[in-house]
């Protein structure tokens, strides 16, 4: 048997080389966690046959996560094929609620629709509330939600967070992926609130879809419920619209946020150079009081007439140079 030499470590056999192998392997797998590691492949596994490993993975999200343990860090692993066929159905509301339950997405980590994907079979008789994280402190990585119906139905709401310090990494929020959704006032893809509730942080991802057209006064992302401190890095919020109403942040209600929601290196993009329509604003809140502010750090937006609203406006804070009156952060053509 050929021999591995590790400098300064020793002298290893093939195989103990391969177990080193596979305990990295498994470590990436987990993200580095202490708990336990339950592989779902929606293409190959077995829920009747499987046992979670990654040589036996399950089929359905559903039984990966009941395998899981709240609060001891367990990870499932969705294995993504590089097509729709290993698609994770979902054919009802899913609730994401224990805490510290990781979910990491193995396929090549592009910025919009990932193949480690969640969806409902386009057949389904359509549901409003499709994804709910009320857990904390987990993690996402790697992941497409995409919420869309052959008949869709109205306040349809891709991912509703409503537990506290989750952490979204490169993941894409894709909803309003129907006729019926994307032209209900009520649609967003992504809603975030509730009382108490904030402090999650999404990394480099995308919210929201450029291959359906809106016609409503529907929004990208809502806050909701005095949620404090959540945090956007590097993230781009693609919009199409038929209706100059359509927003790509809303707040609603009185006390909606606390203290502050963060913007960094974040593009707001309605795609008015292949048919869209101009938005009016781009924020809108439905309160002159809630509660906190917004704070744009190097972000821009494009395809709208003003970055918001009056109540907006009030509670906003940008750091580029107002370009459309007291707008600030829009870009312009060149000329």
């Amino acid at each position: 048997m050929s021999q591995q030499i590790i400098t300064q470590q020793g002298v290893f056999g093939g195989g103990s080389v391969a177990a080193i192998n596979a305990n990295f392997r498994a470590l990436f797998g987990s993200t580095l966690t202490v708990g336990s590691v339950y592989y779902l492949n929606p293409a190959t596994g077995s829920d009747s046959s499987g046992t979670g490993s990654a040589g036996a993975p399950y089929q359905t999200l559903a039984v990966a996560y009941a395998a899981c343990s709240a609060g001891k860090n367990d990870t499932v692993v969705l294995i993504g094929d590089g097509s729709t066929s290993a698609t994770a159905r979902v054919e009802s509301a899913f609730t994401w609620s224990k805490n510290a339950t990781h979910l990491l997405g193995i396929c090549s980590p592009t910025l919009y629709s990932q193949r480690s994907r969640i969806a409902p079979t386009g057949s389904t008789t359509a549901f409003a509330n499709f994804f709910t994280v009320s857990g904390n402190g987990c993690i996402f990585q790697n992941i497409q939600w995409f919420h869309g119906f052959d008949t869709g139905t109205t306040s349809e709401i891709c991912m509703t967070v409503t537990g506290s310090r989750n952490v979204f990494q490169n993941c894409h929020f894709a909803g309003m992926g129907d006729t019926t959704g994307s032209g209900s006032a009520g649609s967003r893809c992504l809603k975030i609130g509730s009382s108490g509730s904030g402090e999650n942080v999404f990394n480099d991802c995308v919210v929201g879809i450029d291959t359906v057209t809106r016609s409503a006064a529907n929004a990208n992302v809502e806050f909701a419920s005095a949620t404090t401190r959540n945090t956007f890095r590097r993230c781009y919020f693609p919009i199409m619209t038929s209706s100059a109403t359509a927003l790509g942040i809303l707040g609603t209600g009185n006390e909606c946020m606390d203290r502050a929601q963060m913007f960094e290196d974040c593009i707001f993009y309605n795609a008015i150079k292949s048919t869209s329509t101009q938005m009016t604003v781009l924020g809108s809140f439905t309160t002159s009081s809630p509660g906190g502010m917004v704070l744009f750090r190097s972000c821009a937006a494009v395809g709208a007439t003003k970055l918001g609203d009056t109540n907006f406006l009030a509670n906003s804070f940008v750091d580029m140079a107002a370009v459309s009156g007291s707008a600030g952060g829009l870009m312009v053509a060149p000329s």
